[in-house]
């Protein structure tokens, strides 16, 4: 049986400690302030599953093989959580910064709630939150459960050969992290990264 990722209490991660996650190499380091700082992975990504997505022409599924070559910013959220709706306008700043460079942002969207399943009510926190770029609906959770998802919200920064390179757990800008900065940072190393 899949694991369910509605089975369980919502877990959300701020800034608390993080979990790790089998056969995945994880390093955290903390500034002295406390700041979270990304974590460095290196392993392909799942591809993407199911057929119900938003902000794609005609509703088509966007793949990850599809994107090789490309840098992409994947990101998982569900539209009850605060810490989510507090990353969603970064999200929408780095599609203005980096769209023109070929970089995508695609949202991944799994519910906690039965009210966050519909995806009625996916489509309509899209249109409120002004969210432009590809959204997956991931209503039964496998693609949380590809992923080896524990958190919402989490974003992935993706090289152009599909490998996860960096991970952030939680609000870019809980108190002061400046995840922001930190992440499109990565951003602009992996688009030097085979470049040319």
């Amino acid at each position: 049986m899949t694991k369910n990722p509605f089975q369980h209490t919502r877990r959300r991660l701020a800034m608390a400690a993080l979990t790790s996650i089998a056969a995945m190499p994880l390093f955290l380091s903390t500034s002295p302030g406390g700041a979270q700082e990304p974590i460095v992975d290196n392993m392909t990504a799942s591809e993407f599953v199911g057929t119900t997505w938003i902000n794609t022409p005609g509703s088509r599924p966007v793949t990850l093989a599809s994107r090789r070559g490309k840098v992409t910013i994947v990101h998982f959220w569900t539209l009850g959580c605060i810490n989510c709706k507090h990353n969603l306008p970064i999200y929408n700043r780095w599609l203005k910064q980096f769209a023109a460079r070929g970089v995508e942002i695609i949202g991944v969207h799994t519910p906690e709630t039965p009210g966050e399943r519909l995806t009625a009510s996916v489509a309509h926190a899209v249109k409120a939150h002004h969210i432009e770029y590809p959204v997956l609906v991931d209503s039964g959770g496998a693609n949380w459960n590809r992923w080896s998802q524990h958190y919402w919200p989490t974003v992935y920064l993706l090289d152009r050969r599909g490998h996860i390179r960096y991970r952030w757990e939680g609000e870019l800008e809980y108190a002061g992290a400046g995840g922001e900065g930190k992440m499109a940072r990565l951003v602009e190393q992996l688009l030097k990264e085979g470049a040319g």
